[in-house]
This record gives structure tokens, C-alpha cells and sequence, in this order.
């Protein structure tokens, strides 16, 4: 992942310096305001307002924890007719807080125009912000890589993971359009226990031998798009029977508001968690 580090530079201009800072209100009820600006330099304003939003976001979970959010936040971005857009639904992140982003709304966004011709694109979002109970225990890592970064549609997804303790590990792929589905544990491997220290791999070579690949696949109308796996690994084995829908290929399915609300219920010190996000094009 990259980890963006922002320099605001100050130029003799009309813009104040206030203004480019970022503006956070309280609104009570985990909810929170926030204005973020990032410059649109060697980066596209699209990607200059997913930037915006994803520092909003991350801003939103230290003010309502307390506590720095590590580097690994990641963005997701969400469909759109034949572009790669912003994220519009509020992304699942893994963080030293306890805060998680359950709901986010973009209310305004704005260009200003520095005199040398510089633009910051400056975004305003509301975000509801909850938490889970408990402290992170360190000794619990999960350490997992895909095959690639970059897939064009159609070609096959492999994960590998290791883990610092013995653990239940789920494995979710989450689409642009907040549909969750659940590549492990599923029908033909239910067992999803892991031993400490044991590399984990999907699909494994008895998943290859019964022809259990998992290919990705572009959704309707879209020409390119960003997806994410998220790897869950629980200290104790967790029935998702509550959350998930059997779907097709022997894999569930959920929304991604559901999923957040079930993930708040998990310890803190009982769960961790690794985001991937990968891209995908024709």
C-alpha cells in the first residue's frame, strides 16, 4: 500500500492558511464533519478527492479513539458507468484504534486555485465512526499477499497468509458495488483452522485438483475497477450463519453494512485483520 504523506506548502495567495487545513466537527453519536484538501499534483482530481476522503476517514477514527491509526488504511474505490470513481461506501479498515468507519456521506466538494496555477481539492464528509471493545493484543499478527496487484478480468487470485497464533481464518473479497462474498472457508474447504507459523495458501493444490480457482471478474458496465480481499482471522471459530447467504460456488455472500455491524462485535484483542486491495481492468 502507499502510505501518502502530505505537504502543504504555503504560497503567497489568497487562500488562507486555516483553509487548508483540515476542519473536523464533532456532531456527537460517533458522527463527525470533516473537511479534507489534497493537492492535485502528478495525480488526477478523482484521485486527488478519493485521497481527501480517505484522510477525512482516517481522521474521523483518530478522533474518535484517540489513537495515531496505522499506515495500512485502505481505500476502496466504487463503480461507476465505465470509470474507476471515489469510494462511496464506507470501507472496512484494520487499525491500532478501535474505531471503525460504519458510514460516510460526501456534502460538498470544492476546487481552489492557487495564483502559480496549483489546485487542492477540498472535499467535506460526514462519517459515523463506532468501535470495538478490548485493546489490540500484539503478539496477534497476520501477515498475507495476493499474487498480484493488478489483474485483467478473468485471470486468477491467489492469497498466501501467515499467522503468529493458531486462529480461524475467513477470507472476504469485497466489490464496488457493497457486495461482500466470502472465499474461505466454503464448501469444499470448511476447515478453516490455522496453526501458528503455517503458510496458508488459496485456492491450495487440492483446491486446484478439484478445479477451484477464483477468478475476477469485472461487474456490468465497467471497463476497470478496485476490489479488496480482507483476511479476518479470529481466535476462536465464529458462526457466520447470522451474516452470510449461501451464494453461488459454494461461497456466501452479505452486505458490507452487515459485516461492519458484525465485526463490532468481535474483541478486539480476539480478532485481526489484513486489507488488499488489487485493481482490475479488461
Amino acid at each position: 500500500m502507499r502510505i501518502l504523506l502530505l505537504i502543504f506548502i504555503l504560497f503567497s495567495v489568497s487562500l488562507s492558511a486555516n483553509e487548508m487545513r483540515p476542519k473536523i466537527d464533532n456532531l456527537g453519536d460517533g458522527w463527525y464533519e470533516i473537511t479534507t484538501g489534497i493537492p492535485v499534483v502528478n495525480i488526477s482530481p478523482e484521485e486527488a478527492k478519493e485521497r481527501a476522503v480517505q484522510r477525512a476517514l482516517q481522521l474521523a477514527i483518530e478522533q474518535f479513539s484517540g489513537i495515531e491509526v496505522s499506515g495500512r488504511t485502505t481505500s476502496i474505490e466504487a463503480e461507476s458507468n465505465d470509470n474507476v470513481s471515489i469510494a462511496h461506501f464506507s470501507k472496512l479498515t484494520q487499525q491500532v484504534s478501535n474505531g471503525i468507519v460504519l458510514e460516510k456521506e460526501i456534502l460538498e466538494e470544492k476546487n481552489f486555485v492557487f495564483d502559480d496555477g496549483i489546485i487542492i481539492k477540498s472535499v467535506t464528509s460526514k462519517i459515523k465512526v463506532g468501535n470495538q471493545k478490548g485493546k489490540k493484543d500484539p503478539s496477534f499478527q497476520i501477515t498475507a499477499t495476493l499474487n498480484r496487484e493488478y489483474y485483467k478480468n478473468g485471470e486468477e487470485l491467489e492469497i498466501e497468509l501467515k499467522s503468529s497464533k493458531d486462529c480461524y481464518i475467513t477470507i472476504l473479497n469485497i466489490c464496488s458495488n457493497d457486495s461482500v462474498y466470502v472465499l474461505f472457508p466454503n464448501n469444499y474447504r470448511e476447515n478453516n483452522f490455522l496453526k501458528s507459523g503455517e503458510i496458508f495458501k488459496l485456492p491450495n493444490s487440492d483446491d486446484k485438483k478439484i478445479g477451484l480457482y477464483f477468478p475476477v471478474n469485472l461487474l456490468p458496465n465497467k471497463d476497470k475497477d478496485f476490489e479488496m480481499i480482507k483476511v479476518i482471522a479470529t481466535k476462536e471459530k465464529t458462526d457466520f450463519s447470522s451474516v452470510y447467504l449461501l451464494s453461488a460456488y459454494g461461497t456466501y455472500q452479505t452486505a458490507l453494512i452487515d459485516l461492519q455491524n458484525w465485526l463490532l462485535k468481535i474483541p478486539r484483542n480476539e480478532i485481526e485483520e489484513v486489507d488488499l486491495q488489487y485493481f482490475v481492468g479488461k
